[in-house]
């Protein structure tokens, strides 16, 4: 018994596909960074700390603080509000 063998099918032809013009490349805008301020800077700007009360085993510390930590002070600071002038001795920077 003879097998037929399938006839090979016509390559059916595509259109040629347009080419896309080339892009040009879209120049990336460069992003106003503000200059990298200090923890202690940001701390004392925001009246959580008073500069003349560190020492230098609170630098260190402060200087170790994520920035979430930092802004986390800060608002709390605008939450419970400033001491009074000369009687920020009576109340903690922080709330304990």
């Amino acid at each position: 018994m003879a097998t037929k063998k399938a006839s090979p099918k016509k390559a059916a032809k595509k259109p040629a596909a347009k080419k896309m013009p080339a892009r040009k490349p879209v120049a990336k805008k460069k992003s106003q960074s503000k200059p990298k301020v200090s923890n202690v800077d940001r701390l004392v700007a925001a009246g959580v700390i008073h500069q003349d009360h560190l020492g230098d085993h609170n630098l260190t510390v402060i200087k170790k603080l994520r920035a979430a930590e930092v802004s986390a002070l800060v608002n709390l600071r605008k939450r419970i509000g400033a001491a009074a002038e000369g009687k920020d001795h009576l109340r903690p920077n922080f709330p304990v």
